[in-house]
């Protein structure tokens, strides 16, 4: 009997090691890729799907600020109505993430407005300025990204994954 309850807390623990070092791994990547492109001058960007930290909350509650969201690239011609879609602000140095209430000229511009907002924005978007469509968002991890993205947070990240390990591999020989 205590047998079986020792492997099966053996099994948790290594489900719960393999659960860590694969959130790790997932996060270290996320850094590496935005700071990479970043540093290229780019976007953050990966298989066709591009990174975003929602900073307002003009699409509240639907995204709150501080969310990542995860944008798929996307033809003008593949939105819908209802989608929300992120794209290029007037003066192209922004981005903008809005919901399509309207789609004039057969696709060639969008009427967007935020879920929070009241009225729709006031001029429409133009095709040429869309960067795709929003597939997820998760909530609050745009925060922790940019901390980690710091020089202080990778530092803390790598120093608590070398403590996890160690910590992990002593308590493992007890």
């Amino acid at each position: 009997m205590e047998k079986d309850q020792a492997q099966r807390k053996s099994g948790v623990s290594r489900v719960k090691d393999v659960i860590f070092w694969v959130f790790m791994v997932f996060i270290i990547a996320l850094i590496f890729v935005t700071v990479v492109t970043r540093l290229q001058g780019g976007e953050p960007q990966l298989f066709g799907y591009r990174l975003y930290v929602v900073e307002s909350g003009s699409m509240g509650p639907t995204i709150k600020p501080n969310s990542l969201i995860v944008v798929k690239e996307l033809e003008p011609s593949q939105i819908k109505e209802m989608d929300i879609i992120t794209f290029y602000g007037s003066s192209g140095e922004t981005t903008v993430t809005h919901r399509v209430v309207e789609i004039k000229d057969n696709g060639l511009s969008f009427v967007t407005k935020g879920d929070a907002n009241e009225v729709p924005d006031p001029m429409p978007v133009e095709a040429n300025r869309l960067i795709g469509k929003v597939v997820l968002a998760i909530p609050y991890l745009g925060k922790v990204l940019k901390f980690l993205s710091t020089p202080l947070g990778l530092t803390l990240l790598i120093v608590f994954a070398v403590v996890w390990a160690i910590f992990d591999s002593f308590v493992g020989k007890l």
